[in-house]
C-alpha cells in the first residue's frame, strides 16, 4: 500500500510517451528554427525535464508519507498546472504535425530542387565538350593558315613536322583537365547523394529536410569545384579569342527551391487534428503513474479536500434517528471499536 512504485507498468507507459515527446519536440524545434539542431536539443531537454517534474513529481507527492501538508500543495500545483505546462510544451510538437500535414508538397519540392542540381553536371559536360571542340577548331585553323599567319602558328607552339600530333595532344590535355578523374569522382558522389536524398525525403527525416543549410553548402561546393576545373586554361587556348568560364543555373535553381521550403518549415498554424489527438494520448500516458499510485495510508489529504472533510459531509447529509438509552450505549461502544479499527488499519481511500 505504502509503495512509491519506483518502476511499474505505468512508468513504462510514461517513459514511452517521453520518448515520443523527445523526438517530436526535437523535430518541431528544428523546423521552427530552420535547422538549428543545437537549439532543438536544448528545447527538447527542457521539455522533457519539465514534463518529468510535473507528471512524475505528482506521483511522488501522492505516494509520500512525510511532510504531507507540504506535499499535497505541490501535488495540487503539479496536477492542476500540468495542462498549462503540457500545452506550452506542445507548441513545438504541434508545429511538427503542421509540417507533417504538408509532407507531400514539401517532399515534392525538395526532390525537384535537388534534382535540379543534376543539371549542374549536365551543363558542365556540355560546356566542356563545346570548349574542347572550339579549342580543336582553333588549333586546326592555325595549322591550316600557317603560311598566311606564321606568327600565330609559332605562338601556338607548333613545329612544322609534327603540328597535327601536337594539336591532338593539346586537345587531349585540355580534355583531361576539364573532365578528369576528379570530375568523375565528384559527379559519382553527388549523384549518389541525390539518389539517396530523393529516396529518404520525408518530414520524419529531420536530419535531411531540416538541414537545408548544409544542403545548400553542398550544392555551392559542387558548383565551385566545377568552376575551379574550368578555370584551368591551356597556354595557347586564348590566342584567337578569350576563354569563357563555366556558368550554370542548376545550383542556383536548386538552392532557390530549397529556400522556398523555409516558409513551410517555419510558419506556425492552428494545431491540426493529428496534433490534438497526439497531445491527448501523450497527456494521459504521462499521467498513468499518478493514476495507478495508491495514496499513502497516513495521508489524510486528498487532491481536493481531505479525509476529514469527506467524513463531515457524510455526517451532515445522514438522517438522525431516535435511539433508546441502551441503543446509545451500544452505538458509543461501536464507535469506539470503529475508531480503534481506523487507528490500527489507517486504510483510507487512495484517491
Amino acid at each position: 500500500m505504502n509503495e512509491k512504485l519506483q518502476f511499474s507498468w505505468g512508468h513504462i507507459i510514461a517513459f514511452l510517451a517521453l520518448i515520443a515527446v523527445s523526438y517530436i519536440s526535437f523535430v518541431g524545434f528544428t523546423y521552427l528554427t530552420n535547422g538549428n539542431f543545437t537549439f532543438a536539443l536544448i528545447g527538447m531537454g527542457i521539455t522533457d525535464i519539465v514534463y518529468i517534474l510535473f507528471f512524475i513529481g505528482a506521483q511522488q507527492m501522492k505516494a509520500s508519507g512525510v511532510k504531507m501538508k507540504r506535499k499535497i500543495i505541490w501535488e495540487r500545483i503539479f496536477i492542476f498546472g500540468s495542462p498549462v505546462i503540457f500545452i506550452a510544451g506542445m507548441i513545438s510538437m504541434s508545429h511538427f504535425w503542421t509540417v507533417r500535414s504538408q509532407n507531400d508538397k514539401i517532399v515534392e519540392t525538395f526532390k525537384n530542387s535537388i534534382n535540379n542540381s543534376r543539371q549542374l553536371f549536365s551543363d558542365y559536360e556540355e560546356y566542356s565538350n563545346q570548349r574542347i571542340d572550339s579549342y580543336q577548331n582553333i588549333l586546326t585553323q592555325i595549322i591550316v593558315n600557317k603560311s598566311s599567319n606564321p606568327q600565330a602558328f609559332k605562338k601556338a607552339g607548333f613545329d612544322e613536322s609534327k603540328a597535327t600530333v601536337q594539336r591532338d595532344n593539346m586537345v587531349e590535355t585540355l580534355r583531361l583537365q576539364l573532365l578528369s578523374q576528379n570530375y568523375d569522382s565528384l559527379k559519382t558522389v553527388a549523384n549518389k547523394w541525390i539518389n539517396d536524398a530523393a529516396q529518404g525525403a520525408s518530414t520524419w527525416n529531420v536530419f535531411l529536410l531540416g538541414n537545408t543549410r548544409e544542403i545548400k553548402d553542398a550544392l555551392g561546393n559542387w558548383e565551385n569545384q566545377l568552376k575551379s576545373f574550368s578555370a584551368k586554361e591551356m597556354s595557347n587556348e586564348s590566342i584567337i579569342r578569350n576563354v569563357d568560364h563555366f556558368q550554370s543555373s542548376g545550383a542556383k535553381n536548386a538552392i532557390s527551391g530549397i529556400d522556398s521550403l523555409t516558409s513551410a518549415f517555419t510558419t506556425q498554424k492552428f494545431p491540426t487534428l493529428a496534433a490534438i489527438v497526439f497531445g491527448l494520448i501523450i497527456y494521459f500516458m504521462l499521467l498513468f503513474p499518478y493514476f495507478i499510485q495508491d495514496r499513502h495510508t497516513k495521508n489524510v489529504y486528498r487532491l481536493i479536500g481531505s479525509e476529514s472533510n469527506h467524513k463531515r459531509k457524510k455526517a451532515k447529509y445522514s438522517k438522525p434517528r431516535q435511539t433508546t438509552s441502551s441503543e446509545d450505549s451500544y452505538d458509543d461502544s461501536m464507535d469506539e471499536i470503529e475508531t480503534l479499527k481506523l487507528e490500527e488499519d489507517n486504510d483510507y481511500p487512495s484517491f
